[in-house]
């Protein structure tokens, strides 16, 4: 009977190790797929254009934009993505970066050839072959500020 009885216990103590680890397994795996999750779901923060005082303009022939910051106050640095489709639909894009000085009272893409505008379009030995048909372009920023969180803020400009 006391055999029984220290078996029974036995027995009992076995299921309750094996579910414990089943439970604390199946936690462990659960916050794994959680933390994996929560690292490819990041969110950057955005900022409205009206915050960091974006414009943009397009040129009189509207074959080129260009976009000034006006509110530079603790931005470092500007990554800048301008995107649109051609007439014939074809997506095109233009890529830059942008290193803020301390002192730049306005933050603008530095292209001396073209008064700052972004061409649409593409060039080869200084002659420029325009994109037909662009009716809107999208420009989307990326704003580093000086305690290095990334922002972003986009517009659209309809030509």
């Amino acid at each position: 009977m006391k055999n029984n009885r220290v078996l029974i216990g036995i027995a009992v103590l076995v299921v309750v190790i094996i579910v414990g680890g089943i439970f604390v397994l199946s936690s462990r795996n659960s916050s794994s797929k959680q933390a994996t999750q929560n690292s490819e779901d990041v969110v950057i923060p955005t900022l409205t254009p009206d915050e960091i005082g974006l414009t943009m303009t397009a040129r009189d022939d509207k074959k080129a934009v260009k976009f000034v910051i006006s509110k530079v106050d603790g931005i470092t640095g500007v990554d800048y993505e301008l995107t649109y489709n051609t007439g014939a639909n074809v997506p095109r894009g233009v890529i830059g970066h942008i290193d803020v000085t301390p002192g730049m009272s306005t933050i603008t893409p530095n292209n001396p050839d073209t008064n700052g505008y972004i061409i649409l379009g593409t060039s080869s030995s200084g002659k420029y072959k325009y994109d037909e048909g662009v009716t809107s372009v999208k420009l989307t920023l990326k704003i580093t500020k000086n305690n290095n969180k990334v922002y972003q803020v986009e517009k659209t400009l309809d030509l």
